[in-house]
């Protein structure tokens, strides 16, 4: 995802290409003989298996457990639908009589994205009983595996189509091979990359990229960061908040002492240490990202006490709450470190970003790394340590994909487990209001727990009232937004059940039901079914019951939530600018009753839509038009009066097209050149402007006139172009390699005025629009985390003046008429990569004139329930914008704004 700035402290570090529910299948369930309940809204779904199965086996079965697994998969081929030779088997944990088998989904070798499924059984009549099954597996694959765009050619378009990638600072680019995404079609083939290093607002980046191997496109992209010879002796440390403790440590043959603690139980079995490093403020994108290299030191003193700057870097508390961790896993869960095998336990202290502190803290598939905040070493929380611990554990087992409901389980585990750690470290009681407060401690005694919390397990957030369907540009889907509501169950869980019991439960519910693409109600049945396996009473399970119902997580609780006031033109979509830097970012484009909306589909589950296409339609009338093809992606339409324009992604390159009579008319090439790569059209009264992109990387702005004529407007070496616009006579765009010249073409005179805008070093520019005779552009700011706008008749740039809007905002989009104004207020910062909430995110709107005299008068373009985000304007009052009442992101349009909501 290219715009995911959200700053995160508690995260595995991410930030797919899919909203709400639509990333999930549509549940299936079986219980007996396959009892199915009511279809969940989708219309030609993907086919799955069962979600869960209990209940399916009388008798035992002979051999090991994974023999067990295999031979009741076999025999119930009917129910699963999928052959045994298709499941590779990933490993097995086991717990007494108890066992869970884990299994990786592969079609013809190629393993399926997310596509994992975990069968329990127990010992019984000296064999293995199947009590159950859960996970996802996909039924109906057809997709072939051999591709038709090289893994280099894949590689290559990743960069041209995601242009955010290549500004990742420190880019580093590892290969992975192909993957199957499955589809309502059965399935394409897609190459898999992941690229880490940093974004230019200091957020780390290891975005996971999957460019489709028959077309080239990329069809889903998410960023998953979720942070000599020796003796064991024993040191002194100072923490930060001024106490001492013990210290396990490393006495070096030099006589001086090291963070290395190897008394714990893994190292007599496999040479397992808990190591902690001093990055030196070193760039944390130098750090982030595979093994410690050798130039990351060990945190290392003269003497056997550690204090001063060993105090301050953080290194003493990560390396006293590290063990705390382990052996919290060790003892309360018997899981012998992060991998369960006895692995060393890595933390790197003290990082910064560009010289300044680096505010977070992180896994990074490897290892634990920490910055400060407001000079306080993210590591001095225990649950910060525990939760970013957890991550690691999270991926060793459940793997949870980093996003929407299966990402914010992600988060909620982290919370749960290290606020458990910290609660029995400190003796707080579960009844204690502050139980559930995660990261109280940052702020060192500067301020009341309760203000200094980034999040609260005991604030009482419902699914079916208070889940945030938010798009993957914020973070990943409401990961962190929404982590509360089933974090909240477990913990009201632990209160009423007890502590240990409920820690038991939910450790035994990630590690032997969950699989990569588990959601909200996927969490209850893996607590309840681990819940059963443990044996515990009618009543304990009837806690676990309310602890949920009172979250509101039930079975169907996406389709149990909120209301909007307008009409739905596109339902269930997956907004395209979510997945490709630089296309529009508006709901849906308007010209006068005609509107396109350009959407993506890209892991079509429970929508069987088109992968990347366009919905064409009039405004009051049926049925739409949906323009698509098997071998392209048609994405990022443009409206004039007689058709739509639009980039077309195939394998053989990257062009412009169009389909005339208003949309409605066959698709055919505008220009497809086989040197370059054609993007981001817009068209006016028959003019198209668009982008040319060439293999050296050049970005020039081409116009092709009415008559067919082409132009080079940007005919000068090393141009860099983005965010273009057409209207009125007039081309803009943003130029500069970090996109901070506003760049104006007159067409009829050839001319070409610039205008740099402020604050350049932190501020770029994120979309222009027109209206009449002025051009309107948005300034994103990575140093504040804002976005201001500015807007400048079109004859005279230099006269560019800031829009006095009423609320501030972060990332806001925007839509400008000749008459209207619009845009979404969302800030998306309320701590910790959490939003202001849907109650706040809300499209306003004022008279053009007005806003830009600074006297305008705002109100309310809708009084939907949930957030409003990327606003459009047509004629008049006419509105379209992207909306979350429900569980998912819909189109939805009034033609009329609704004024004050009271």
């Amino acid at each position: 995802m290219r715009r995911t700035r959200i700053r995160r402290i508690l995260a595995t570090g991410v930030v797919v290409a899919a909203t709400g529910s639509a990333l999930l299948a549509a549940p299936a369930w079986a219980d007996g003989d396959t009892t199915t309940p009511p279809a969940t809204k989708a219309a030609d779904p993907v086919p799955v298996a069962p979600a869960m199965t209990q209940g399916l086996d009388d008798a035992a079965r002979s051999g090991t457990p994974a023999e067990a697994a295999r031979a009741h998969l076999k025999a119930h081929r009917d129910t699963y639908k999928i052959p045994v030779s298709d499941l590779k088997t990933l490993g097995t944990t086991t717990s007494g009589k108890q066992s869970s088998v884990r299994f990786r989904q592969q079609h013809n070798g190629v393993p399926v994205f997310g596509a994992e499924y975990a069968v329990q059984s127990e010992a019984a009549d000296g064999g293995r009983r199947v009590t159950s099954a859960t996970g996802t597996l996909y039924t109906h694959l057809t997709v072939s595996t051999t591709p038709k765009v090289s893994r280099a050619a894949a590689e290559q378009r990743m960069f041209t189509l995601d242009r955010d990638l290549s500004r990742v600072e420190g880019a580093k680019t590892a290969a992975h091979g192909l993957t199957v995404l499955p589809d309502a079609a059965g399935g394409k083939l897609a190459w898999h990359f992941t690229v880490t290093g940093a974004r230019s607002d200091g957020s780390p980046v290891r975005q996971e990229v999957y460019v489709d191997a028959r077309v080239g496109g990329i069809a889903l992209s998410y960023n998953n960061v979720d942070a000599a010879d020796a003796s064991p002796a024993q040191g002194t440390g100072v923490r930060v908040d001024g106490s001492e403790a013990k210290l396990n440590v490393n006495k070096e043959s030099d006589g001086s002492y090291t963070l290395v603690d190897s008394t714990r139980a893994m190292y007599a079995r496999t040479g397992g240490q808990i190591r902690t490093y001093d990055a030196q403020r070193k760039n944390y994108t130098d750090v982030a990202g595979g093994p410690v290299t050798d130039d990351i030191p060990l945190v290392k003193s003269a003497g056997d006490r550690f204090d001063g700057a060993n105090t301050s870097s953080g290194a003493v508390d990560a390396h006293l709450n590290a063990a705390k961790v382990y052996e919290y896993y060790k003892d309360k869960l018997g899981r012998d470190g992060i991998d369960g095998k006895g692995g060393s336990i890595y933390s790197v202290v003290n990082v910064a970003s560009k010289g300044k502190d680096y505010a977070n803290a992180f896994w990074d598939g490897d290892k634990m790394v920490y910055g400060h905040m407001k000079g306080v070493p993210l590591s001095v929380g225990l649950d910060v340590v525990g939760h970013e611990m957890t991550h690691g554990v999270t991926e060793h087992s459940a793997g949870l994909v980093y996003l929407n409901q299966s990402g914010a389980l992600n988060e909620a585990i982290s919370d749960y487990f290290g606020n458990a750690m910290e609660t029995a470290d400190k003796g707080i009681a579960m009844s204690d209001p502050t139980s559930g407060f995660v990261g109280e401690y940052l702020c060192n005694g500067t301020k009341p727990l309760d203000e200094c919390a980034l999040r609260d397990l005991n604030d009482g957030r419902n699914a079916q009232s208070d889940y945030d369907p938010m798009t993957l540009d914020f973070d990943n889907g409401g990961v962190h937004a929404n982590s509360t509501i089933v974090g909240g169950a477990l913990w009201d869980m632990r209160k009423n059940l007890g502590a240990d019991l409920a820690d038991q439960i939910t450790y035994r519910a990630a590690q032997n039901y969950l699989t990569p693409l588990s959601g909200f109600t996927d969490m209850r049945n893996a607590v309840t079914l681990a819940a059963k396996s443990l044996k515990v009473s009618g009543g304990d399970l009837a806690v676990i019951a309310k602890a949920f119902d009172d979250h509101g997580i039930e079975q169907g609780w996406e389709q149990k939530a909120g209301t909007h006031d307008g009409t739905t033109i596109g339902a269930d979509v997956l907004p395209a600018y979510e997945v490709y830097a630089g296309i529009d970012e508006q709901a849906a484009q308007i010209s006068g009753d005609v509107y396109a909306i350009g959407h993506g589909d890209a892991i079509s589950w429970g929508q069987g839509g088109a992968e990347f296409g366009i919905t064409v339609g009039r405004f009051g009338k049926n049925p739409q038009h949906e323009l698509a093809q098997r071998d392209a992606y048609l994405m990022d339409p443009s409206l004039d009066d007689e058709r739509v324009v639009f980039t077309r992604i195939s394998a053989t390159g990257i062009g412009i097209y169009q389909a005339g009579d208003k949309g409605q008319g066959a698709i055919e090439k505008l220009v497809d050149s086989p040197d370059a790569d054609e993007t981001e059209p817009v068209t006016d009264h028959g003019a198209l402007a668009y982008i040319r992109t060439t293999a050296d990387g050049e970005q020039d702005v081409m116009l092709r006139k009415a008559d067919g004529t082409t132009v080079d407007v940007t005919p000068e070496a090393g141009t860099k172009a983005g965010r273009l616009a057409m209207k009125h006579g007039q081309i803009a765009w943003a130029g500069g390699a970090d996109h901070t010249y506003v760049r104006l073409y007159d067409i009829a005179t050839g001319t070409t005025q610039n205008k740099r805008i402020g604050g350049f070093l932190f501020n770029s520019i994120g979309d222009i629009q027109f209206a009449a005779d002025r051009v309107f552009w948005r300034e994103n700011s990575s140093l504040f985390g804002s976005t201001g706008f500015q807007s400048a008749p079109v004859d005279d740039l230099t006269k560019a003046a800031k829009l006095r809007l009423p609320t501030g905002a972060y990332f806001a989009q925007f839509s400008v008429t000749d008459d209207y104004f619009a845009y979404s207020t969302y800030d998306a910062w309320s701590g910790l990569g959490g939003w202001s909430g849907p109650e706040k995110v809300k499209v306003l709107a004022a008279g053009t004139a007005d806003v830009v005299a600074g006297t305008g008068a705002f109100s309310r373009v809708s009084c939907s329930s949930g957030a409003q985000l990327a606003p459009s304007l047509g004629d008049g009052q006419r509105a379209a914008w992207l909306d979350t009442s429900a569980a998912t992101t819909d189109v939805v349009t009034r033609k009329t704004f609704a004024g004050t909501c009271e």
